[in-house]
């Protein structure tokens, strides 16, 4: 754990001091050289896009090698957005957020390790919308530090997956707020089985049991690079909690629900997919 903080560390050391373009080149290098030296994260990789392209793929195939270095572009646009005051952004379904803000409601914002997630909640909070993420602790708390740090002083509070954090969502979705959250990746035993992918898989029940507890509507929402500091901001239509049955059929329906939004928008974009964890299978 100590050589991995270092590095990104370092990382961000080397982000906030370099030229933006010197950055990028240079995360590029070092996500090519991750990429040869890291047979597990590789083996990871080349597992989930077999498993999202439908085909087996080739441990050399170039989009292996495209998730690593969108990995590294990802390090340089999050440790260094605050010194970028203006990136290029294109937004689509804007007026689904604006509508629900509208009605006073919050709102919870899924989303995927796909493109940005953190900058998509930095760029939000500059338009005007309060945001909190709910985040997975790192193992070593420096790495919480080193992230946490980054997103508060970009204006984005922080409520750690843990013990607390139910409580501490529905507060901010009661108050009429953003609730930005990961929902492509299984979490301990707190999991709902569906099926995604073209498979039988574990995604969270959080998203979906906030839903219907605060009756505030699910947003699938992307940040998708198209360029250096380029992107597009995607809002699809919201998933609504009250069209839907209640307990534990209910939280099957609104996963099933978004699971179809997220792998939608990953099969357009595979390369952007930055899991590095085996999926969750049932």
């Amino acid at each position: 754990m100590t050589l991995k903080y270092y590095g990104y560390s370092t990382a961000q050391w080397l982000s906030t001091r370099l030229p933006s373009a010197a950055a990028f080149r240079w995360a590029q290098r070092a996500a090519d050289v991750q990429w040869r030296r890291s047979t597990r994260d590789r083996a990871i990789v080349q597992r989930n896009l077999s498993i999202l392209t439908g085909s087996p793929m080739s441990h050399e195939a170039p989009m292996i090698r495209e998730v690593f270095r969108n990995f590294a572009r990802y390090l340089v646009e999050f440790f260094t957005i605050h010194q970028v005051p203006s990136p290029q952004v294109d937004v689509e379904g804007y007026e689904h957020l604006t509508e629900i803000q509208r009605q006073r409601r919050g709102a919870i914002l899924l989303t995927a390790h796909l493109g940005n997630w953190e900058v998509a909640a930095i760029l939000l909070h500059r338009l005007g919308f309060p945001v909190t993420a709910v985040a997975l602790p790192h193992e070593d708390v420096r790495m919480n530090r080193l992230f946490d740090a980054q997103r508060q002083r970009c204006g984005i509070q922080v409520i750690p997956l843990g013990h607390h954090a139910a409580a501490r969502s529905l507060q901010c979705l009661r108050a009429g707020e953003c609730l930005g959250i990961l929902g492509d990746r299984a979490f301990a035993d707190n999991n709902v089985t569906v099926s995604w992918l073209g498979r039988r898989a574990l995604l969270p029940r959080g998203p979906a049991t906030l839903s219907l507890r605060s009756r505030a509507p699910i947003i699938p929402t992307f940040l998708i690079r198209e360029g250096p500091w380029k992107f597009r901001l995607c809002f699809e239509a919201p998933i609504d909690p009250t069209s839907h049955a209640e307990g534990d059929q209910a939280i099957r329906q609104l996963t099933e629900a978004y699971a179809v939004a997220l792998e939608r928008r990953l099969r357009r974009h595979p390369e952007q997919w930055l899991m590095f964890q085996p999926l969750g299978e049932r």
